[in-house]
């Protein structure tokens, strides 16, 4: 057998000193690079715990930590309230036309339902007997008239008493009164509306004889009417007289007629739970009718101590609370009496005082005394 034969070195098997050390270079280089990362993502990892820890509050509540929450101070601001509700139009108040003379009925030229204007012809009565009453009363006033200044005349040449005198100045006086009262009955034939006004009822027709105080029309004034507005029960204390209202109406679409709170029913329907709120819109041009639907805005404007409305905890029982903060950022549960609510914020009536710091978020895990770190980002800003 053959011993195996030796390998000499060859020149490029040999490695360069100057090689090795750049090869070491390099790997140290790596090594320190991949430790500070390492640390990096340690740091990171870590200041992520916290941060999740510091804002959770059953977390950092569970290792000591304050509770995180999110607070603002409660301020003086302008709060306006909208209350809508369906209503109808209705007349403010009823006229009963009376027939003031006795005579026959010649002509009604309206009928239910009709809308009429101050002075416009309800029914013409026979008017022949009380226009020749005015002539006879104008002549005996006349003859009475001529008959005193006679009187007067004689008793001033002494051929005349002085009591017939009087007499004769209580005739003349007697006879302008039966004038007087002539001319009425004759203007009382025609029945006329006093004011522009819808006719609600009628019961005189043509050829019927009329007798003095028989009711022969009932009017409802609509120059000025009422929206019945129907507001819910749970707004009852915010309506009040002279609130500003608008209301538009099903049958003018797009038109807004204005008006004010004139008066507020003192009982609540049970059935439908709302009660009356009596708004006075002008109705110069008659348009308006009883009976017609729309839908009124009542409109409230005022300054409030208020605080947003997701701050108050039980806000409709018979404690509404919120938690506040003080300067050691300290919680304390205060009760509180709510009162006008509008845009998501709550107007406070009692037992908060202005720039005091309010829990807005975070309050449903409080507990009073609790320590709490106060606007942090927490997980309702995720």
């Amino acid at each position: 057998m053959h011993a195996p034969m030796s390998r000499n070195p060859q020149p490029e098997d040999r490695v360069e000193p100057h090689t090795l050390k750049a090869f070491a270079r390099r790997r140290r280089t790596d090594l320190i690079v991949g430790l500070i990362l390492g640390l990096l993502c340690m740091g990171i990892v870590g200041w992520m715990a916290v941060h999740l820890i510091s804002t959770d509050q059953v977390d950092a509540k569970r290792v000591g930590l304050a509770t995180p929450v999110e607070v603002l101070p409660a301020e003086v601001q302008t709060m306006h309230m909208t209350i809508g509700a369906s209503g109808t139009v209705s007349a403010l108040n009823t006229i009963s036309v009376t027939a003031r003379v006795t005579s026959k009925v010649t002509a009604v030229p309206v009928d239910l339902g009709d809308v009429v204007r101050g002075g416009d012809l309800l029914a013409q009565l026979d008017d022949r007997v009380f226009a020749a009453g005015v002539v006879s009363a104008e002549v005996a006033s006349d003859h009475a008239d001529k008959q005193w200044k006679r009187m007067q005349t004689l008793e001033a040449r002494g051929y005349g008493a002085a009591t017939a005198t009087e007499q004769a100045a209580a005739d003349a006086a007697a006879a302008r009164q039966v004038v007087v009262q002539s001319e009425i009955d004759y203007g009382n034939t025609k029945i006329t509306a006093p004011v522009g006004s819808v006719i609600l009822t009628r019961t005189v027709n043509p050829g019927e004889v009329t007798s003095i105080g028989e009711e022969v029309f009932e009017l409802g004034p609509i120059e000025q009417v009422y929206m019945v507005a129907e507001v819910p029960t749970d707004k009852m204390g915010f309506v009040t007289m002279g609130m500003d209202a608008s209301v538009s109406i099903d049958s003018f679409p797009g038109e807004i007629f204005n008006g004010e709170v004139v008066k507020i029913d003192a009982v609540a329907s049970v059935t439908t739970r709302t009660f009356a709120a009596y708004i006075r819109v002008k109705n110069t041009d008659l348009r308006l009718k009883p009976g017609v639907t729309g839908y009124a805005r009542l409109e409230k404007t005022h300054t409030a101590l208020a605080i947003p409305s997701v701050a108050i905890l039980n806000p409709v029982g018979d404690k509404a609370s919120i938690f506040i903060v003080d300067d050691q950022n300290r919680a304390h549960i205060r009760v509180i009496r709510p009162g006008l609510m509008a845009d998501g914020m709550t107007e406070i009536l009692d037992g908060l005082e202005e720039k005091e710091r309010v829990v807005t978020v975070g309050q449903l895990e409080l507990h009073e005394g609790d320590r709490v770190a106060v606007n942090r980002s927490g997980p309702w800003n995720h």
